[in-house]
């Protein structure tokens, strides 16, 4: 059974979370701040721990900092009341799996949750690396699914792009996008262009 920690100072918040998620097979601790956090993660393995942003001794990215420094196993995911896509980028470059906003809903909470321990466990597992790996996981790393006009591999790595592109394709960041010739910089480009608000304009590919 997968341990989460909750780290948040709203006790009904945690309460109706941490009810939820043990109904769905997790088994959950909770804290109210970041020292009790820190000291659960001391005496106990988690799988995933949800941290509130803002808490009453510290906050999300202090108590991300912390737990990559000293458990970098544990995956974190940050709740916030702020949709701010350059505090996601910036906590998800720090480490954070990902972050979801309040109010909180009970089929976001659990997709997220479920993605974040497979990435959690491939990454432990080594699944995409490891040449031991059974047959069938390199099979199973290996399948394509056809995405619109666009083939999208299936392994983690994949993964992780593709949410990268949704993360920035609402935004007017510019995107730097790095690779050799042939990885797909181009296409990973156009997905981004028909994911924005302007996939009604012309895409214009210079070489």
């Amino acid at each position: 059974m997968k341990k989460i920690l909750i780290i948040d100072d709203e006790v009904n918040v945690a309460l109706l979370l941490s009810k939820f998620l043990t109904r769905n097979g997790f088994d959950v601790a909770t804290a109210s701040n970041g020292a009790n956090g820190m000291e659960c993660l001391k005496n106990s393995d988690f799988s995933l721990v949800l941290c509130d942003y803002r808490l009453d001794d510290t906050d999300g990215r202090e108590m991300l900092r912390n737990i990559k420094i000293n458990y970098p196993k544990t995956g974190v995911i940050i709740i916030t009341g702020y949709s701010d896509i350059k505090m996601a980028v910036e906590l998800i470059k720090m480490g954070a799996y990902d972050y979801i906003t309040k109010p909180l809903y009970p089929d976001e909470i659990l997709n997220t949750i479920n993605k974040a321990i497979e990435t959690q466990h491939a990454l432990l597992e080594g699944v995409d690396d490891d040449p031991s790996a059974t047959a069938d996981k390199g099979l199973k790393s290996k399948k394509q699914v056809m995405a619109g006009e666009f083939v999208v591999g299936v392994s983690r790595a994949s993964k992780e792009l593709v949410r990268q592109i949704e993360l920035v394709s609402p935004t007017n960041y510019s995107v730097i996008i790095l690779g050799e010739s042939g990885t797909g910089k181009e296409a990973a480009a156009k997905s981004i262009h028909l994911s924005s608000p302007r996939k009604n304009k012309p895409f214009i590919a210079m070489d």
